[in-house]
């Protein structure tokens, strides 16, 4: 608990439980961005996940509903499932130390001792005296019930406590539920919100909340700071190479990556993003196929890889910050549909790189692919941004206490 006329800040984002790269970067980010301007801070550590108790009879009950709905779509899912328990198998060792290698990182950054939900995270008010929420997507109705949506939205602060957000995300800009639309009163009660999109700041904006545009966490420490991660003699592969990290399924991507290591004479290094099983399209994909791996690696495979090609977003932003060739490439969700990539399109032409976009392997024929990235424009650009977003946050802690 803080003591008087100190700041202790609790942070609220995807951080607990989340086994996603990009989502424990920007939580380590930015709690130490803070404790870099000497304002203590910690992850609150919430449950954001949906528990659901099914019994054993229900399910069975449910079953039979959907068998007589629809038995071939339903022989169809439970083939399915079936394959993928059976793909689960083949890498269930390598998943589970991959979970523990993320779970050192998490606990590397500071929390809160207690895991808050919906009934107790009122008693987390003991502790703080400010709120941050962010980063990440945390005002996405896709992923969050609107029960956690209320914690997202600080429903639970008084007024007399600092209330804001860093670099929230929505995560889309149409078809929101009605409920989400009319908890966004909840922000208007907020000190400061900044968002990490232009489009968020729009539909802010339409339903008159002011928000700012600021930096992704990960983008406010500069290389200097995550060199610590970096050490060569940790990768596995020894020889130049491609780094690729794709989280859509699309095999024109990994071919793309083939011809771009084969022109350059590289070996490919791909970190596999299986989740519960091995993607068909990674099966015989990569000189180096990479499933149990942290944070830590992450950084340290990019900082050391001669081109990176990616559909994703830390990996580009971490390109960008170790001034890296890279190429970023579309993302197909498993429907086969386009999916996240207007914010990596919106960060390419922030820093002026619209050219890094490769959408098919013809693309790597016509475009110059040995040009070199002019990052003297590029870090100019994101000082300067660096600058006005660690502004917003001292300005917006500053102004409340005072």
């Amino acid at each position: 608990m803080c003591k008087e006329n100190e700041t202790m800040i609790g942070i609220i984002t995807l951080y607990y439980k989340n086994y996603n790269i990009g989502g424990l970067l920007q939580a380590y980010a930015l709690q130490k961005v803070l404790s870099n301007l000497n304002i203590e801070s910690e992850q609150v550590r919430v449950w954001h996940y949906k528990r659901e108790y099914i019994t054993f009879k229900n399910k069975v009950s449910r079953k039979i509903c959907h068998i007589i709905k629809n038995p071939i779509k339903e022989a169809k899912v439970t083939i399915n499932n079936s394959n993928l328990k059976k793909r689960r198998k083949l890498i269930q060792d390598e998943l589970l130390v991959r979970e523990n290698l993320m779970e050192q990182f998490m606990d590397k950054i500071p929390h809160s001792n207690e895991v808050y939900d919906i009934y107790n995270i009122s008693e987390s008010l003991r502790l703080y005296n400010g709120y941050i929420v962010g980063s990440d997507q945390i005002w996405n109705d896709d992923y969050i019930s609107q029960d956690y949506m209320k914690i997202n939205m600080l429903s639970f602060v008084p007024n007399a406590i600092l209330k804001m957000s860093y670099a929230a995300s929505i995560g889309k800009h149409n078809n929101f539920k009605e409920w989400f639309i009319n908890d966004l009163d909840y922000l208007k009660k907020f000190d400061a919100i900044s968002v990490r999109e232009k489009t968020a700041n729009a539909f802010l904006k339409n339903r008159k909340i002011e928000s700012t545009v600021t930096l992704d966490p990960t983008l406010l420490l500069e290389k200097d700071e995550w060199n610590k991660f970096v050490n060569k003699e940790k990768l596995e592969c020894k020889s130049p190479y491609v780094f690729t990290y794709f989280l859509g399924k699309d095999k024109e991507n990994r071919i793309i990556a083939e011809k771009t290591a084969k022109r350059n004479n590289l070996s490919i290094v791909n970190f596999a993003h299986a989740i519960n099983y091995f993607r068909d399209e990674d099966k015989d994909y990569g000189d180096y196929k990479i499933v149990e791996y942290s944070p830590d690696d992450f950084i340290n495979y990019i900082a050391n890889a001669k081109i990176i090609i990616t559909d994703s977003f830390h990996a580009a932003v971490f390109s960008i910050i170790f001034n890296k060739e890279f190429w970023v490439v579309p993302r197909l969700d498993d429907s086969g549909i386009s999916s996240m990539n207007s914010r990596l399109s919106d960060l390419l032409e922030i820093y002026g790189m619209q050219e890094r976009y490769i959408k098919t392997r013809e693309d790597v024929e016509n475009k110059n692919m040995y040009k070199k990235i002019n990052y003297d424009d590029v870090n100019k650009h994101l000082n300067e941004q660096r600058k006005d977003s660690i502004e917003f946050i001292v300005n917006s802690i500053h102004k409340q206490k005072n």
